[in-house]
């Protein structure tokens, strides 16, 4: 979800682009991960907050929760503390009537009514890159580590699950590799036999950025997995490289010599480009999610505007020829009004999201930076019910300041946003969404960039209630 360090906050936690080129200089040092471990996390687990308390008191925006510009005001709901002591809760996902956290730095832990289980269902930590370590200094936040996980959706008869993780790489011209794995779950499916891994996809990653990391299953059975561009801007147009696209494999076969199968009706089958690819022209699509037949994915943006796009067999998104609504210079890195680029040079439309929003408003302050995707609410609270309901991972550099953020999907044309208030206040950086059972929920962690995230057990897990 990477976006280069704009600057800090003000005392509404809010950033102005006066204050920006002076911001840049401490956030950007303060941002740094320099030597974090996972070495002993697994026994970190420490509740900082009873489950069950309400989230927030007196976070950005003191009661009513948050930043008011750009956004639509919306519903306000409160927001109950479900699991604590998490370093960076990176997803949430169901099986088998059960709910999983992921947690960044290498852990899966099952969540029952009273907080995170001790033992961890998965730990991966020893085959993770070492987090925090090689980064650029302008970079404040590794988005490497444990970033997605599917279980099959026969998981309860085969006992097959799916995780993309971060893993280190002998050649030195690479700073990591991207690992797309199978595991196979113990007989009694409450852990994960470690010794089962069979690798699908190994990608080499020259970069410490820009992974993405979501892969879920669809209605149809296979496989979807979202990778951004590596930092490489080009990647997104390149159909010849698995980089800034929505990958769709069969995990249940195999097609020639590859470790899975190529559904027959990818877009590219039988045509120029990778068999893999369902979708390209994405940047970093940091989260996704299906919501019924409906794949939706946030693109966090660049220069100026974030964007949610809905994912179609073979459509390309722009990037780097648009960024949002808006035109987009590759070379100069800027996005700009007027007469954009319509057609790749193959001749495919591009794209337009259903919506954006910029870093900035008008006046000169922050709006917020790295748009987090998240899911239709299909739960029982009412201003929310199937509205699309996302995050925005801060809008700050020096204070937890994460928004959400409900759109109503339209047949046509852009999808209208709201912001939704807590009630107490939002404390929390927006990391990942989730859902199960109707119940939506937000993943963050309470430290602020500048003061290391990664080394610190502030990741928390809210779920939303009316």
């Amino acid at each position: 979800m990477h976006r280069k360090p704009q600057g800090g906050s003000s005392g509404a936690a809010r950033l102005s682009r006066r204050r920006l080129l002076g911001t840049i200089g401490a956030a950007g040092v303060a941002g740094v991960l320099a030597g974090c471990s996972t070495d002993g996390r697994d026994n970190a687990r420490k509740t900082q907050t009873p489950p069950g308390t309400r989230a927030g008191t007196g976070g950005p925006g003191g009661d009513s929760g948050g930043p008011t510009n750009y956004f639509e005001q919306g519903p306000t709901v409160d927001a109950e503390t479900v699991a604590t002591g998490l370093v960076s809760p990176s997803a949430l996902v169901t099986a088998d009537d059960r709910r999983f956290v992921l947690d960044q730095v290498g852990q899966v832990y099952g969540l029952g009514d009273d907080g995170l289980r001790s033992d961890p269902f998965l730990d991966l930590s020893d085959r993770l890159v070492a987090l925090g370590e090689g980064l650029p200094n302008w970079v404040a936040y590794d988005e490497r580590g444990l970033l997605g996980l599917a279980f099959h959706p026969d998981f309860e008869t085969n006992r097959k699950l799916y995780v993309r993780y971060s893993a280190p790489s002998d050649d030195p011209e690479l700073d990591h590799r991207e690992l797309l794995s199978e595991f196979t779950a113990t007989e009694d499916r409450d852990g994960v036999d470690t010794s089962s891994e069979r690798v699908l996809l190994d990608l080499p990653w020259p970069r410490p950025l820009h992974q993405a990391g979501t892969i879920e299953f669809g209605p149809d059975g296979y496989l979807y997995g979202a990778l951004g561009d590596g930092l490489n801007s080009f990647s997104g147009q390149d159909i010849d490289t698995l980089k800034g696209c929505i990958v769709r494999i069969d995990v249940d076969s195999r097609t020639g010599d590859l470790p899975y199968g190529i559904p027959e009706d990818n877009p590219l089958v039988g045509g120029e480009g990778r068999d893999e690819l369902y979708a390209w022209g994405l940047r970093n699509p940091w989260k996704m999610g299906f919501s019924g037949d409906r794949l939706i994915a946030g693109d966090v943006g660049q220069a100026t505007w974030e964007e949610v796009n809905v994912i179609e067999a073979g459509a390309n998104y722009g990037w780097p020829l648009k960024e949002g609504f808006h035109c987009h210079d590759p070379q100069l890195g800027t996005s700009t009004g007027g007469e954009c680029v319509r057609e790749s040079e193959r001749g495919e439309p591009l794209v337009d999201p259903k919506l954006e929003f910029p870093h900035f408003d008008e006046a000169g302050d922050a709006v917020g930076f790295a748009v987090i995707g998240g899911h239709v609410h299909t739960g029982d609270i009412g201003p929310l019910r199937d509205d699309y309901l996302f995050g925005v991972f801060t809008s700050s550099f020096t204070s937890a300041a994460g928004r959400l953020v409900a759109a109503t999907p339209q047949e046509s044309g852009r999808w209208p946003t709201r912001e939704v208030r807590v009630e107490g206040g939002l404390d929390i950086q927006v990391l990942s969404l989730g859902q199960a059972d109707g119940d939506s929920y937000v993943l963050g962690t309470r430290a602020a960039l500048a003061d290391d995230p990664l080394s610190t057990d502030e990741g928390v897990v809210y779920r939303l209630t009316s």
